[in-house]
């Protein structure tokens, strides 16, 4: 995906104004039910992008409206743009989606024609948080495929159970120990961010914050989870995106609990770059279908505002 990056930080971009929402969700499958949300809107040219920040607490989106105050307007190129913010890698990030989304509006074009790439439907899994009892869990979910978080503690009943499902695509150790054991109950599902990972079935997330971070992996991975949030931009994902092509590695997509513009320009990164990939971007509300369209031919990064041309 290098040549995509290279295109899209070329992009010319007009920025007049920034200005942040904030305001809370509510959320059933967030903890407490109740989700603290930003969306930043970049105007300029007679067009407007939208981002979202994936911030924990309402003091770190305080703090974001700070930093998008400072943000950088006039004329550029988006990766320079990109490069020249400051702030968290959850500010970073929604800003440059929002710059993303502003710079394809005023070129009245979309990431999917500037990629030269057609959209296929996205296959997604359902993640939940560990839990003793994650098959009572995932019968919620009927029909899904899953992204399920290990507890070591379980015993074989609990292991027996999950290999009966016939859906866990993904175990998430967050750090933990006993992938061998997960790996002979579960050969095909991916064993994420495992202490003793299993190099056939390896797949890692947290320790990927930069495209460079590939070199540190402790084996050969067979998959890496691309989070935009966690990466502080698309940019640095579709590098990263490019360096896993080129060395044989599947990507899959990851969410931080975007509750609005932010999944949906989720969707439309799997569309591009993994849809056939057990990405962790499923609905949060509403009917979850068998796959998630993406429409190509709208125009900007996954938003919902109308097109207003425009150019630098």
């Amino acid at each position: 995906m290098r040549a995509t990056a290279e295109v899209l930080a070329a992009l010319p971009l007009v920025v007049d104004d920034v200005r942040v929402r904030s305001a809370p969700v509510p959320l059933a499958s967030y903890p407490g039910g109740r989700r603290p949300h930003s969306v930043v809107m970049l105007t300029g040219a007679g067009a407007a992008g939208m981002g979202e920040h994936v911030g924990w607490s309402d003091a770190e989106h305080a703090a974001f409206a700070r930093a998008a105050a400072a943000a950088p307007r006039g004329c550029w190129q988006l990766g320079a743009w990109s490069a020249a913010l400051a702030g968290t890698p959850y500010d970073r990030a929604a800003l440059e989606a929002a710059a993303l989304d502003l710079a394809l509006r005023q070129r009245g074009t979309s990431l999917f024609a500037l990629a030269g790439i057609a959209p296929r439907p996205v296959r997604y899994v359902v993640s939940f948080a560990r839990t003793a009892d994650p098959v009572a869990e995932a019968q919620r979910h009927p029909g899904a495929e899953l992204k399920i978080d290990v507890d070591p503690a379980w015993d074989e009943r609990v292991w027996r159970g999950l290999a009966a499902l016939g859906r866990v695509a993904v175990l998430d150790f967050k750090g933990a120990a006993g992938a061998a054991r997960a790996h002979r109950w579960l050969p095909a599902a991916l064993l994420e961010d495992a202490a003793d990972p299993v190099a056939p079935r390896a797949s890692f997330d947290a320790p990927l914050r930069a495209a460079a971070d590939l070199d540190r992996l402790p084996v050969h991975p067979a998959a890496v989870n691309l989070k935009p949030a966690r990466m502080g931009g698309v940019l640095e994902v579709l590098r990263l995106a490019e360096r896993c092509a080129a060395a044989g590695i599947a990507v899959y997509l990851g969410g931080m609990f975007e509750a609005g513009v932010g999944r949906r320009q989720l969707h439309t990164l799997a569309a591009l770059l993994c849809p056939e990939g057990p990405n962790d971007v499923a609905p949060l509300t509403g009917p979850r279908p068998g796959r998630l369209v993406v429409d190509a031919a709208a125009p900007g990064f996954g938003g919902d505002l109308a097109r207003a041309p425009g150019a630098c």
